[in-house]
């Protein structure tokens, strides 16, 4: 039994508050068990831990009724599971950057610290959630979302509720990160490409350069990708916050570096970078093919 409602607060605009079992809930629980209200429109939802909450709960609660959400967890320094309620921070405000990146009031969002025995705590947590939503304009809202795999419901709940779209990099937190590329280091040699499993980066040959695309949809921040760059030692990637135009785009361009052309064809075919690493001359492989049939049957071939 969570505590009992009382008459303030207005039941059209909906709050969703996250619980974690342990200690938020319990002090919900508690709160109700010794008479204390809280605004009638404020939902309770009990998660075993808060972080266990992901972003794209707070945003599908958004974009199907919920005028504002929070998370409820253990008091900083004595989660159940250790920094359950430490990555549930982070999560929050990587949410609040990424709503006011849209155009949305970031206040919508927010986090709480209690322990099982503060029935207070939970109540001035509903009580605060309430009254700001009462001062916030409507939530206005596209249309609902259904349930899906997470990616897909927070891009499409982000769609639904933004108002403008701001070229925003997020903080970056884990299940959110994607590669970023350093331009003064990259050589442009895919190797990064090759390594990944998700299919979430690929490179394209248009006119005189090498395009690299990224999928924020696809991209776990698993950083193999960053491993094959080490490993091929360029160290020209590395794991950050997503900006927001590309978690909001089925493909973006992140990289761009010039191409270099054949001397024989004049095909664009390879990096400077990577010619200057292989010690070859700007030959592209199907002129070199070319050159060493010659060779085998003419002898040696000049350029």
């Amino acid at each position: 039994m969570t505590s009992r409602p009382e008459s303030s607060g207005d039941p059209r605009k909906l709050v969703v508050g996250f619980c974690c079992n342990e200690c938020a809930y319990a002090a919900a629980d508690l709160a109700g068990s010794t008479h204390r209200t809280h605004p009638p429109n404020v939902l309770v939802v009990r998660v075993p831990c808060s972080g266990a909450v992901d972003p794209s709960w707070l945003l599908y609660a958004l974009a199907n009724g919920a005028d504002a959400v929070f998370v409820a967890g253990c008091r900083r320094g004595e989660c159940h599971y250790v920094d359950g309620n430490l990555k549930a921070e982070a999560r929050v405000s990587f949410l609040k950057s990424l709503l006011e990146a849209v155009g949305v009031e970031p206040e919508r969002v927010e986090m709480f610290f209690m322990a099982a025995s503060e029935p207070h705590k939970f109540v001035e947590a509903a009580r605060e959630m309430a009254a700001r939503v009462e001062r916030l304009p409507p939530l206005h809202r596209r249309e609902s979302v259904p349930v899906g795999p997470k990616r897909d419901v927070l891009i499409r709940a982000l769609q639904s509720i933004a108002v403008e779209v701001r070229d925003v990099q997020l903080p970056a937190v884990p299940g959110f990160e994607v590669p970023v590329f350093d331009l003064e280091k990259c050589i442009g040699c895919r190797a990064c490409v090759e390594a990944c499993s998700n299919d979430a980066l690929r490179s394209e040959d248009s006119e005189d350069y090498r395009v690299f695309l990224l999928s924020a949809l696809r991209c776990t921040g698993c950083g193999d990708c960053v491993d094959a760059c080490r490993e091929n030692e360029v160290e020209a990637l590395s794991l950050g916050g997503v900006r927001v135009p590309q978690l909001l785009s089925e493909w973006s361009e992140v990289a761009r570096v010039e191409l270099v052309r054949c001397s024989v064809c004049g095909r664009p075919f390879a990096t400077e970078r990577e010619l200057e690493r292989a010690d070859s001359p700007p030959i592209c492989p199907d002129c070199k093919a070319k050159a060493s049939a010659k060779a085998i049957s003419f002898g040696r071939v000049r350029w």
